[in-house]
Formats: structure tokens, C-alpha cells, sequence
């Protein structure tokens, strides 16, 4: 059966993980507003390297040739 949705293809979704990560892992308390969440986002964000987001879209051919081995199951990626 092939994957209807293939997240794996898609490097934003990485993006959004070590998005996710950042912003647990680096604060001991839950935001005390749409303010605050919205500028603890934007602080993470910006810290965000371009060499990551280079990284991902340079696994693209990888992710690609995974996919079509795997016939569209999943992968590592």
C-alpha cells in the first residue's frame, strides 16, 4: 500500500519538528499569552540556521530515491 500522504518528502516537516523541540526544550513555563507564544516562536525561529534549512533541501534527491525503493511506504526520512 502506498502513502497517501508522504510528510516524508516534505523537509518543511522537519522544520516544524526542530521547531516544536526548541521551543519545549528551552523554556520552564508555558507561554502566558498569544504575546508571549508568538514571540518565543519568533526567537526560535530566528535561530534557525540557513545551513539547516540548506541541509534539508539538499536531502531532497535522497528522500526522492527512498520513497520510489520503499514504493512509497515508509521511509527514514
Amino acid at each position: 500500500m502506498a502513502c497517501t500522504e508522504p510528510r516524508h518528502l516534505n523537509p518543511i516537516e522537519n522544520l516544524w519538528g526542530l521547531l516544536k523541540r526548541r521551543l519545549w526544550g528551552s523554556y520552564d513555563s508555558q507561554p502566558t499569552s498569544i504575546t508571549d507564544l508568538y514571540n518565543r516562536i519568533q526567537e526560535q525561529w530566528e535561530q534557525i540556521s540557513s545551513d539547516y534549512c540548506k541541509k534539508l533541501i539538499e536531502s531532497m534527491p535522497k528522500r526522492i530515491s527512498a520513497v520510489l525503493q520503499a514504493k512509497g511506504l515508509w521511509t527514514k526520512y
